[in-house]
């Protein structure tokens, strides 16, 4: 499911980027979104539209639950905490391609800071530390694809 902040930059793209009539339809695995900036308002949609029935907006983005079940999935059971992807993106360990990373194992990790980056629909997600302490392990590496839920680093608390 998209979230509210991915939602609203495709609002935003579309009202300033696509003027003229231009249409848009995103599809993700749950269905699809279809947004259209001017234009003839009596055409027919190009794709489906899929209407919400209640917006469901909240003040923190949905936090994964990761846990070994999830770990064991990639292979071998990890222990220790368990950062798992908030998104589905592209995983990054630094800022830019000659940019330091922002941890690596060992790192000692205070909560609420930047560990990553997941890219989305070219939005650059910062990822923070759910918890204080020492990264354990890096899961994906630099460039992965990502799942919501995936485990991205092992922290040890």
């Amino acid at each position: 499911m998209l979230t509210y902040e991915q939602v609203e930059a495709l609002i935003r793209f579309v009202a300033e980027e696509r003027r003229g009539g231009s249409d848009l339809s995103v599809e993700y695995q749950a269905g699809g979104l279809y947004l259209r900036a001017g234009g003839d308002r009596g055409a027919a949609p190009r794709g489906p539209r899929v209407e919400p029935a209640e917006p469901a907006v909240s003040a923190a983005p949905p936090q994964p639950e990761a846990n070994e079940e999830q770990a064991a999935g990639e292979g071998a059971a990890l222990e220790g905490h368990v950062l798992g992807s908030p998104i589905v993106g592209t995983f990054y360990v630094a800022p830019g391609p000659d940019a330091p990373p922002y941890v690596t194992e060992g790192s000692r990790v205070e909560k609420g800071q930047v560990v990553c980056i997941v890219e989305a629909m070219k939005l650059m997600n910062e990822i923070e530390a759910d918890v204080s302490g020492v990264v354990t392990s890096v899961v994906p590496a630099n460039g992965d694809p990502v799942e919501f839920g995936a485990p991205l680093f092992v922290i040890q608390t």
